[in-house]
């Protein structure tokens, strides 16, 4: 069969029955390639749990930015991609997501412009950097009671009045979701109740 595994990279893998899923026909070796990446962005969407018409900042336009962009713009949000890198910025906007470089620019001013200072519904951080200057952004470009999760990894000295001031949420997605370091699901491959976990 033709697999797809969340498994070591390496030329031969055995992984757990629950770690690996057939390919679909119709979906080639590069699309399946995807399907783990996509699968960490999917988890950081579910927790920023969007509804129709919210508007969705994704912070980091790395591979796995780019694919939430695109899955939340097909779930109805208006997406407001932040890069630093013109090549990325112009991939994302070639697919209808809106896009800036924020390389001297404002982050929040652009979100505050976007929005006409509403503030972003849900900021999802798929960007990779040691400083702080991320968290506290997504927290101002926010508006009251605005939710906030972190795939990436950043720098998290958190400012308690940025998130005191407007009671946001703030929660860190693991990988790819329910299941992920469970001995008992990855290793045993004992698979949760449908009507807990899809």
């Amino acid at each position: 069969d033709r697999v797809v595994s969340n498994g070591n990279h390496a030329e031969v893998v055995n992984v757990p029955k629950k770690l690996g899923a057939k390919i679909p026909d119709g979906v080639s070796y590069e699309q399946a390639s995807f399907t783990v990446i996509g699968a960490i962005a999917l988890q950081g969407i579910r927790l920023v749990n969007p509804t129709f018409g919210e508007t969705v900042v994704v912070t980091g336009l790395g591979l796995i930015g780019l694919i939430a962009a695109q899955l939340l713009r097909a779930n109805g949000c208006m997406v407001i991609g932040l890069d630093f890198d013109q090549k990325k910025v112009d991939l994302a906007q070639s697919w209808g997501i809106e896009s800036y470089n924020v390389g001297g620019a404002d982050p929040v001013q652009i979100v505050e412009g976007v929005t006409n200072g509403n503030g972003a519904d849900a900021v999802l951080i798929t960007a990779s950097t040691k400083s702080d200057e991320v968290i506290a952004q997504a927290a101002q470009m926010s508006r009251k009671r605005g939710r906030i999760v972190l795939v990436g990894v950043i720098g998290l000295d958190i400012k308690r009045s940025d998130f005191y001031d407007k009671e946001l949420s703030f929660q860190v997605s693991c990988s790819y979701g329910p299941g992920r370091y469970d001995p008992h699901y990855e290793e045993k491959g004992n698979d949760y109740p449908l009507a807990y976990v899809r």
